[in-house]
């Protein structure tokens, strides 16, 4: 990967390595793909030289087609051509990071809005964990799976649980929900706006590759958003490669976003900022490889904004990151109303649960699960932090919200359709 000469950043101190942020959809198990987004990291620089370098790009003929300034970055897309460019300056550190994004369609032909104010549903879907909080061959201690419903009745998806949470009889139950809560027939397609992936963990992506592999007449599937690293980075997990082969089989024509630290993505009457990606780790000796120990940390945060509420996104947010963000998020960006509890209780977040300072939280996990063993101290973290103890949700039962009136009110809860794995792998073939 090399960078182009007329791109060159002005000022600072520019890594010696690009580090290759990774692919959407191809398939990246052998290695660099025609998709994968380079990057470019420079350090002590300024708000003024970053300034001058946007300036640089739009004389050689880029046009600014997306910008956003919050008190943690200055950020900014670019097209010139087919060549999209992805620029933002993070305020505390000094540094500038310039990706030349391959795999993303522009963002404002990604978003897309109405004019309702009012709040979106939101549904923490009940999946099986297992009773004892074991990592088995028949179920798993962890797992999460959200759903949005929104005002034109289209739906954002986040992750989907692990292949054991998918039985046919939890899948089943899974379809039977989604055309309840959308009031769609049998022969009428289910609109799903987007499919939000966290991160490249297999417990949470599942219900994505079973749903279109078993039902694929009864979505629609627009558009899919993540950052996941380059495989060959972190080789092991191989049913990311079974998510991304199935999207590129049933779902012609999807629109991909590579998200970004600064990007803001509209879908109806909800709005993500993002907060955190795995690109904001990367430092000048690290430019190779993803620098941080724990793969977790790949998880992107994201800030939703819907009718009067925010939710706080953190998937398998770990310590290493927080410590990250901390530094460089201030601290009035983090207040949200609601926050979905990080890595279902497996780490602590000592600093980053006080500074998001929520009344209420999801948990992805079971209720027995939140509290056994070190979990109950850690989940104590987050309860310490709400307006009541009442005001939790565990995940081994689904239940809906909305915000109503200032509050995030409950308006469905229902008991956890499925058990125990039957042995359906993720293709649907019975071991």
């Amino acid at each position: 990967m090399e960078w182009k000469k007329e791109w060159a950043y002005d000022g600072g101190i520019s890594a010696g390595a690009l580090y290759n942020t990774g692919a959407m959809l191809a398939d990246d198990s052998h290695g660099d793909t025609e998709e994968d987004s380079s990057m470019l990291l420079v350090t002590d620089t300024s708000a003024e030289e970053y300034g001058r370098y946007l300036e640089k790009l739009c004389a050689l003929g880029f046009e600014k087609i997306f910008e956003n300034r919050n008190k943690a970055v200055d950020s900014c897309q670019l097209k010139r051509g087919d060549t999209l460019l992805y620029v933002y300056y993070t305020c505390a550190a000094g540094e500038v990071r310039i990706i030349e994004d391959r795999a993303s369609c522009a963002l404002k032909d990604f978003s897309y809005g109405c004019e309702s104010e009012d709040s979106a549903e939101i549904y923490q879907y009940g999946l099986y964990y297992d009773p004892q909080n074991q990592y088995g061959s028949v179920a798993v201690n962890c797992g999460m799976f959200y759903i949005i419903r929104l005002t034109d009745n289209r739906l954002v998806m986040i992750d989907g649980g692990d292949y054991r949470q998918c039985s046919a009889e939890a899948l089943e139950g899974m379809y039977r929900f989604l055309r309840r809560i959308t009031n769609t027939g049998e022969g009428e397609k289910i609109h799903i706006a987007a499919w939000y992936f966290t991160h490249a963990h297999s417990d949470h992506m599942a219900a994505c590759v079973r749903l279109l592999r078993t039902y694929p007449e009864a979505f629609a599937l627009e558009r899919v958003m993540f950052n996941f690293l380059p495989y060959t980075m972190c080789p092991g997990d191989e049913d990311i490669l079974v998510l991304k082969e199935t999207l590129r089989e049933y779902c012609p024509g999807l629109r991909g976003l590579k998200l970004h630290n600064g990007q803001v993505i509209t879908l109806a009457n909800v709005r993500f900022e993002v907060l955190y990606t795995h690109e904001d780790a990367v430092t000048p000796g690290s430019s190779g490889s993803f620098p941080l120990e724990d793969f977790n940390c790949t998880s992107v945060i994201l800030k939703m904004t819907t009718g009067s509420g925010t939710v706080m996104w953190l998937g398998d947010t770990n310590t290493e990151t927080e410590a990250l963000v901390l530094r460089t998020v201030p601290v009035d960006l983090w207040k949200s109303d609601v926050v979905q509890i990080a890595h279902h209780c497996f780490n602590f977040l000592s600093g980053l649960y006080p500074a998001i300072d929520a009344d209420y939280a999801m948990l992805p996990n079971s209720h027995y699960g939140g509290h056994a063993g070190a979990n109950h101290d850690k989940l104590m973290d987050v309860v310490n932090c709400l307006a009541s103890p009442e005001n939790l949700w565990y995940e081994d039962q689904t239940t809906g919200f909305r915000f109503q009136g200032g509050k995030f009110q409950v308006i469905l809860e229902e008991a956890r359709v499925g058990g125990a794995h039957d042995g359906v792998d993720l293709y649907g073939r019975h071991s």
